[in-house]
C-alpha cells in the first residue's frame, strides 16, 4: 500500500469514528431527554393520583349503616357497614307500593275502613272514605301513613284471596311482598307487615341491608317511578273521591336542601332508629341513591345532607 492510499484510509477511518461519536452523542441526548420527560409524566400522573381523593372517603355520619350508589353505573361511591341487616321502619312502604302496583289495576279504588284507622298515627282519614289508588299511594308515601298502606295492602291482598276479611288479605299481601324479594334476587329483605311498624320490642315490621335497600329504590325508580312522584315536594294537597281535601306534609325535613331530589322515604321506630332513603339527580340522567339506616330522628337528615354534598363534590372531581 502506497503512502497516498494509507493517508486516505486513515482519513476515512477518522471520519467514520467521528460520525459514530456524533451518532452516539445524539442517541445519548435523545435518551436523556426521553427519560426526563417520561419521569416528568410519571411524576405528574402520580401527583394527580395523590390529589384526586374521593370527597366521600372518611365521611363521618351518625347512621350505623349507609351507602351511596350511582344507579346509572352501579358504582358504589360510599358505604359504611352496608351489608348488615337492620330494621327499615317506614322505608318498608316502598316495597308495599311496588307490590301493590303489581297486583292492583291503575283504576283501582281503595276504601278506608275502621279496620285501618286503628293503625299508629292519625293520617286524617274518615271511615268509608274512598280513594283512587295512585292518590292514596302518593298521600301514604309523603306522610308515611300507616292507615293508608294498611288499606292498600288489604285491597291488594284480597285480589289473591277473594276474601273480605282484612286480616287474611293483609297476611296474603305480606306473603306477596316477600315473594317479590325473591323475584328481585335480593337476599336480606324480610317483611312482617306492610308499614314497617315495630311488631313488638324485639321484632320490626321489615328488615334489609343498606345495599339491598338501595337496590329496592333503584328498582322502583326504573320500573314504578310513580311511587316517588309526590315525595319530591315538601307539601301538597290531595282530594279523595268523597271530595275531602287532605294536606300532605312530607316527613322528610331535608326535601328542600337536597339537589335534584327525585325520590325520598323516611322511617323511624324504636328498633330502627332514624332511617332515610333518597334519590338525587345532580346531573341530568345520573340518579344517585343515598341510604342511611340506624341514625337518629334528626341525625338522618343531617347524614343524608352531608352525603349529598360530598357526592356533589365527588362528581365535580370526576368520580
Amino acid at each position: 500500500m502506497n503512502p497516498t492510499e494509507n493517508i486516505f484510509l486513515n482519513q476515512e477511518n477518522r471520519r467514520l469514528i467521528n460520525v459514530a461519536l456524533v451518532l452516539t452523542l445524539i442517541v445519548g441526548v435523545i435518551t436523556i431527554v426521553s427519560l426526563y420527560f417520561s419521569r416528568s409524566v410519571r411524576i405528574e400522573k402520580q401527583s394527580e393520583l395523590v390529589q384526586k381523593v374521593n370527597p366521600l372517603d372518611g365521611t363521618k355520619i351518625i347512621a350505623r349503616s349507609a351507602i351511596v350508589v350511582d344507579l346509572k353505573t352501579q358504582k358504589v361511591l360510599y358505604e359504611r357497614d352496608a351489608d348488615t341487616v337492620r330494621p327499615l321502619a317506614s322505608i318498608t312502604k316502598i316495597m308495599t307500593a311496588i307490590t301493590a302496583l303489581d297486583l292492583l289495576p291503575d283504576s283501582s279504588v281503595v276504601t278506608i275502613s275502621n279496620d285501618f284507622l286503628s293503625e299508629e298515627g292519625d293520617s286524617g282519614f274518615f271511615n268509608d272514605e274512598r280513594w283512587q289508588l295512585q292518590e292514596l299511594l302518593d298521600y301514604s308515601m309523603v306522610t308515611s301513613s300507616n292507615d293508608g298502606v294498611a288499606a292498600i295492602a288489604s285491597a291488594a291482598g284480597a285480589i289473591g284471596t277473594g276474601t273480605i276479611d282484612t286480616t287474611i288479605s293483609r297476611q296474603d299481601f305480606i306473603k306477596k311482598m316477600n315473594e317479590k324479594v325473591t323475584e328481585l334476587n335480593l337476599v336480606t329483605p324480610r317483611f312482617y307487615n306492610e308499614s314497617g311498624l315495630d311488631i313488638d320490642s324485639n321484632l320490626s315490621g321489615g328488615y334489609a341491608s343498606a345495599r339491598d335497600t338501595a337496590r329496592i329504590f333503584g328498582y322502583a325508580l326504573r320500573n314504578k317511578p310513580e311511587i316517588f312522584e309526590a315525595t319530591r315536594y315538601s307539601q301538597t294537597k290531595m282530594v279523595s273521591l268523597n271530595n275531602i281535601s287532605h294536606s300532605a306534609r312530607n316527613t322528610n325535613d331535608a326535601v328542600n336542601a337536597l339537589p335534584g331530589l327525585i325520590a325520598s322515604k323516611t322511617g323511624y321506630t324504636d328498633l330502627a332508629g332514624g332511617n332515610l332513603g333518597v334519590i338525587i339527580d345532580p346531573e341530568l340522567g345520573r340518579p344517585i341513591v343515598i341510604i342511611v339506616l340506624g341514625s337518629t330522628l334528626e341525625g338522618r337528615f343531617a347524614d343524608v345532607e352531608l352525603l349529598a354534598q360530598k357526592t356533589m363534590a365527588a362528581i365535580a372531581e370526576g368520580f
